[in-house]
């Protein structure tokens, strides 16, 4: 006598429009799908990886090919690049300067 208007609720709906207090569980099926996707797409990755790597490879080994056949190598080209040191020699090591010892304390 006291219910006049009665409807189902769905779970779905309590989650979404009350999140803080109501979460969907997942079922035992669902979470084995996506762990097993999660896995397929760790392993599709790692292949991606190592066949970009594989490639980047190669292509480094004809860059060094190209390089080699031009006649220049890497280390001539380091030399010249070489930044200059006024008041430095060119192979010397530096001096050792000790550091000004100022006041001790705040």
């Amino acid at each position: 006598e006291y219910m006049s208007c009665v409807t189902a609720v769905e779970g779905e709906w309590l989650a979404e429009l009350g999140p803080m207090f109501f979460s969907i569980k997942e079922s035992y099926e669902s979470a084995l799908k996506r762990r097993q996707r999660e896995r397929a797409d760790a392993v599709k990755m790692e292949k991606e990886m190592q066949k970009k790597e594989h490639e980047e490879e190669k292509q480094r080994e004809r860059e060094k090919r190209a390089s080699e056949a031009r006649g220049g190598s890497s280390s001539s080209l380091r030399r010249a690049s070489a930044v200059a040191t006024p008041g430095r020699l060119a192979n010397a090591t530096p001096k050792f300067m000790p550091k000004k010892r100022g006041r001790i304390g705040l």
